[in-house]
């Protein structure tokens, strides 16, 4: 069964992967936001769970999805370089939901999951696991 799994097309693979990473994603985020005692507590556990979630999420994407293997090294600091633009628009927006507006923390948790992945997206194949023979990042 799970050899059928890298049969299937890299589009699957990649929605399977990322439906299993919102799952864990959540589950972190429920985690850190029990125990946390900063404030903003919602957005410092958003903080905290989405910096967790781009190097489990980046290493779900390169065992499972991808089947071209980059440099890990390489590949994982592009993600963090593409990551922090949606980390630092997604934890503004969080903020400003849960504090200003006082959104529902989970409702606001997938609203900035949402949009963060939808940055992430775009970047994910063309940019972290290119392959390509020039040795910048």
């Amino acid at each position: 069964m799970f050899f059928n799994f890298y049969k299937q097309s890299e589009t699957t693979r990649m929605l399977v992967i990322a439906g299993i990473g919102v799952i864990l994603s959540f589950i972190t985020y429920e985690i850190i936001y029990y125990f946390n005692t900063l404030t903003p507590k919602a957005t410092t556990s958003w903080l905290f769970a989405f910096l967790i979630g781009i190097a489990r999420q980046h290493a779900l994407h390169r065992y499972f999805t991808f089947l071209h293997k980059a440099s890990y090294l390489k590949s994982l600091c592009k993600a963090y370089v593409v990551d922090v633009g949606a980390l630092v628009f997604s934890t503004g927006l969080n903020w400003f939901l849960t504090d200003i507006l006082t959104f529902n923390h989970r409702l606001v948790w997938l609203f900035c999951l949402a949009s963060s992945a939808s940055i992430s997206l775009v970047f994910l194949k063309k940019y972290i696991f290119s392959v390509s023979t020039d040795s910048g990042m």
